[in-house]
């Protein structure tokens, strides 16, 4: 049993579960404390206790550790690790959606790469999406919108075709780059080529 349930399960006292959320929020920020840890059946922590302690007093704890103003990405944890519990985050993290992570990606292109949203069963997200972020590549997968949708759990072809009538020039710009990143690789396989072989030459004089 992970350590965040072992004491949720035998500690019975609030403090407790406020203590071990303070210390493991201080080392493991980026994991949000551990909060949503999954069990061997698929519950986080979160779940448990709310379950055992209701969801405000647990809201109280979390929030005198997370302020609302927090610099925080916590909806970006939310979203890859706990998608069914957004509403009762954004609710009380209303600023946190204008975050970006440690990787540099908007609360958006966290919520893409999660590859699990289509026009079919969320419409509303794709059409709110503003040109700009429709046209922003992704940090860390360097692809657009469309691309991410194509490739990722869904792949889902209307959704892609959707994002491209709404900027059809975003095709043709990955065409241009995708070609120029060939070239570059090119060169810089041919470049070490010429230097391997001329170091064989001094090598044989």
């Amino acid at each position: 049993m992970p350590l965040s349930h072992a004491n949720i399960k035998y500690c019975n006292d609030l403090t407790c579960f406020n203590i071990y959320f303070q210390t493991a929020l201080k080392h493991h920020p980026q994991h949000l404390g551990f909060l949503f840890q999954k069990d061997t059946s698929g519950k986080t922590a979160y779940e448990r206790a709310v379950k055992k302690h209701g969801k405000d007093e647990i809201f109280k704890i979390i929030q005198q550790c997370i302020p609302a103003d927090t610099a925080l990405p916590i909806l970006h944890n939310v979203t890859k690790d706990a998608p069914e519990c957004m509403n009762d985050f954004t609710s009380r993290y209303p600023s946190a959606i204008n975050l970006r992570d440690d990787n540099e990606r908007s609360f958006i292109q966290a919520q893409l790469a999660e590859g699990t949203k289509t026009l079919d069963n969320n419409g509303l997200f794709f059409l709110r999406l503003s040109d700009d972020e429709i046209a922003e590549a992704d940090p860390v997968t360097k692809q657009y919108p469309f691309l991410t949708v194509t490739s990722g759990e869904s792949g889902n072809l209307s959704t892609t075709y959707f994002l491209l009538t709404k900027n059809p020039s975003l095709l043709e710009r990955y065409k241009e780059e995708t070609t120029e990143q060939a070239l570059e690789e090119k060169d810089a396989s041919m470049t070490r080529k010429r230097k391997r072989g001329d170091g064989n030459n001094e090598e044989s004089e």
